[in-house]
């Protein structure tokens, strides 16, 4: 949820329809729909297009409530990304814990 709300976010930040941005990213308006409303996951590759396209480091996609509107601003200090990184960390971590307790 917090990445298509992140990418919903930039999209109307840069004043995007989904079309727009779906075309850009090479998929159908309606998936992108899907993954904004948190409906539908996307791969690796297509969550870097993303962070290319809006020229944004991939882990501020995965942040909740990170300030959006100051990614693009070059001086963003070097104790905000490394608070990204253990954010990101920890996320990916819980997400491994509760996909190897979901196989079990």
């Amino acid at each position: 949820m917090i990445l298509g709300d992140n990418i919903r976010t930039l999209r109307i930040g840069k004043g995007w329809t989904q079309v727009y941005l779906a075309d850009r990213l090479q998929i159908t308006a309606p998936f992108l729909a899907q993954i904004e409303s948190g409906k539908r996951g996307m791969s690796l590759e297509l969550i870097e297009s993303v962070a290319e396209l809006f020229e944004i480091p991939v882990a501020s996609l995965f942040i909740e409530q990170f300030p959006l509107q100051q990614i693009n601003r070059p001086e963003i200090r070097a104790v905000e990304i490394q608070t990204l990184e253990k954010q990101l960390k920890e996320t990916i971590s819980e997400n491994i814990t509760r996909a190897f307790e979901r196989l079990k």
